[in-house]
């Protein structure tokens, strides 16, 4: 079947202008005549307008429905096509429910999988050299003497970005489709937040309803990850990932690198093997293989290789018999100042 030009332009700027399976996912998340308009930006709608022969309003309206389907995305200069794949992944399927069209979700698993995108995601992103998201520990898990840094307190970034907060769907877990956690909990700040409402991506949300969803996800077994940076202004968002959809964590674990592109946190988990029970639960919750099954004096105990705890504290919140403690082991200038990576990470 012959490709309209405009949907090969624009794969072209996504490196991929050959992709059966993009081009199937442009041509499902945009008619030709959208891609032909998108083509045009960035623009000052005056200019599109003259150029296609439309209105300054119909330019401006077709614009913000664009936004809405995630198919262009706000810049410096203006909005514009997404070159970056994984930025067209996320604001595609982070939109509404009511602007992803039907299949796309499938479309982009074909793309993961049967092309494997998921390794070039991972690869490139090991690429880098350096540690571009950070885990946060989750907080019920450390214990009330220690004072977590504001940096490193899921309650004090929701505490210090009040003014402005928004909540949606996790793209990768609508994508994937892979797990039963909690799919409404992608939690933005700031410059995000407001594109989120913007586009009617996500909806706004309290401080209190903000903890209240942090608290569900890291309940339900998901990690919080925020930017690898200490300056509380430059932490725009908080994601809760899992390893079986995350677009990140799912890619890294596959390739065995996770160490390259996470950094852990301060925290690491200790287990108590002396009351174990050996029930398994912190070994089916641990996304990153870290705790296994051991026999220890003829029993079978948890173990853990702390050289794959990424300091989550997921484990220590499903430990019944209270077996699991998380230790403060890394000091505070394990986490930088400043760190640079994609753009769709790093603000």
């Amino acid at each position: 079947m012959a490709r309209s030009e405009f949907i090969v332009q624009l794969a072209e700027k996504n490196g991929k202008p050959e992709s059966e399976e993009l081009h199937r996912i442009l041509e499902c998340a945009m008619s030709d005549e959208e891609a032909q308009f998108i083509l045009e930006l960035p623009a000052l709608p005056a200019d599109v307008a003259a150029k296609l022969s439309m209105t300054e309003q119909a330019v401006e309206g077709k614009i913000k429905d664009l936004a809405q389907k995630g198919v262009i995305v706000r810049s410096r200069k203006g909005y514009r096509y997404p070159r970056d794949l994984g930025t067209l992944h996320d604001n595609i399927l982070a939109s509404a429910p009511q602007y992803i069209p039907e299949g796309m979700e499938k479309l982009w698993m074909a793309l993961y999988e049967g092309k494997q995108w998921w390794r070039e995601i991972g690869e490139g992103l090991a690429s880098y050299g350096l540690k571009v998201l950070r885990v946060i520990p989750a907080e019920k898990s450390i214990s009330p003497d220690i004072k977590l840094l504001a940096y490193e307190s899921m309650t004090e970034i929701i505490e210090a970005n009040r003014d402005l907060i928004s909540v949606r769907n996790c793209c990768c877990r609508v994508g994937a489709k892979k797990c039963h956690h909690p799919v409404d909990v992608c939690m933005q700040f700031k410059r995000r937040a407001e594109y989120d409402l913007f586009r009617n991506g996500g909806r706004k949300v309290s401080t209190d309803e903000a903890v209240s969803v942090a608290l569900q996800a890291v309940g339900s077994g998901l990690v919080p990850t925020v930017t690898n940076v200490s300056i509380m202004d430059n932490l725009e968002f908080i994601c809760f990932c899992c390893g079986d959809c995350c677009l990140v964590l799912d890619p890294l674990l596959r390739l065995q690198k996770v160490p390259d592109v996470l950094a852990y946190s301060r925290f690491e988990a200790k287990i108590n093997a002396e009351t174990c029970n050996g029930c398994r639960h912190c070994v089916t919750r641990c996304h990153f293989g870290a705790i296994y099954m051991k026999p220890v004096g003829g029993e079978m105990k948890a173990v853990l290789d702390a050289d794959k705890c990424v300091g989550c504290g997921v484990c220590e919140l499903s430990c019944i018999p209270g077996s699991i403690t998380m230790e403060l082991v890394r000091p505070p200038e394990h986490i930088p100042e400043s760190v640079t990576g994609p753009s769709a990470i790093i603000h």
